[in-house]
């Protein structure tokens, strides 16, 4: 049993191409018999759950990815989910928000008041040309809000993924208003990192290799058959319904590859640029020197995806105890 381990308390549609390739049996070719799991966090999140061997793969943010690199247990990752990173501001046509300027006044949620996400959407108002000061934050503590809590007028917009949230509301599709971070060149970042731990990787390269293949097919197979997408979803996801399925793959699956058309490949100018952008206002989790030498040290590598020809870190040697 191969253990992933979703970034999120339930499987969404940016997983699609994972759960194509275990129903068309990508995954069996290989021999792999692949299990996906979520779930809250009282045990931690996802790269603590790696980190301690509690799985064998999971999705994890970067800044978890440079926390975690204490020897034989360090994290390192092998592919990335996204090319781009996944949030915004969510809201619909009715609050008259059209860009982020248009925030002053507002009522925005920041889920959980991630300070992060309160720099990003400082960033995003002062560079549209707007007054920060006159936007009114919210934070709704462990709750995570979608477009009902606009609809339910609890708030006028709110930070959360572009393209899931939007499309859970009562309203028809096209009265949603996304506006991405993305979108106005606030802090670019691939969203989620495909992680091992250091000691799995160098005792399974090969099966390290054939799970990336068998995962770039599936990716491959779901930007072409959306449809096909959607079905192997659907099980996991039995009470969403199929339209709402189709427009968030749809919104998504743009983020999936590279300007070559592929995924996971991992852009390490992209890495390290934000790597500073997080250090440089405060919210990095290790200091800047330390998360640099860990990026030298190969802690982000599309060394085992099939598209790619760049060298393989070397193991890392073990001392014998005797």
């Amino acid at each position: 049993m191969l253990s992933v381990r979703l970034e999120y308390v339930h499987p969404w549609t940016n997983h699609a191409g994972m759960y194509l390739a275990r129903q068309r049996g990508f995954y069996q070719e290989y021999g792999l018999d692949v299990e996906f799991t979520s779930g809250d966090t009282f045990r931690g999140d996802p790269a603590y759950l790696l980190a301690r061997g509690e799985c064998d793969i999971a999705l994890v943010r970067l800044n978890q990815l440079l926390f975690h690199q204490q020897s034989e247990a360090s994290l390192i990752s092998v592919a990335v989910m996204n090319q781009c990173q996944i949030g915004g501001i969510i809201t619909n046509k009715s609050t008259g928000i059209a860009r982020f300027r248009d925030l002053e006044g507002k009522r925005v949620c920041i889920p959980m008041g991630v300070k992060r996400l309160h720099t990003e959407l400082e960033e995003a108002v002062s560079k549209d040309g707007g007054d920060f000061s006159k936007v009114i934050t919210i934070d709704p503590g462990e709750w995570e809000p979608d477009i009902r809590a606009v609809e339910r007028g609890k708030c006028d917009a709110f930070i959360n993924v572009a393209w899931w949230e939007p499309f859970q509301g009562s309203q028809g599709f096209d009265q949603v208003v996304t506006l991405p971070f993305d979108s106005i060149g606030v802090a670019p970042h691939h969203s989620y990192y495909v992680c091992v731990r250091r000691e799995f990787l160098d005792r399974n390269p090969n099966l390290v290799r054939n799970f990336l293949d068998a995962t770039v097919r599936g990716y491959d197979l779901a930007g072409k058959d959306p449809q096909a997408g959607v079905g192997a979803l659907q099980p996991a996801l039995c009470h969403i319904d199929p339209d709402v399925l189709d427009a968030s793959l749809a919104a998504v699956t743009p983020s999936w590859y590279d300007l070559q058309g592929r995924w996971g490949t991992a852009d390490l100018g992209t890495v390290r640029s934000y790597t500073r952008w997080m250090a440089e206002r405060g919210h990095l989790s290790v200091p800047l020197e330390q998360a640099e030498q860990s990026l030298d040290g190969h802690c982000v590598t599309n060394a085992f995806l099939p598209q790619t020809d760049e060298q393989a870190p070397q193991a890392m040697p073990m001392p014998e105890v005797g």
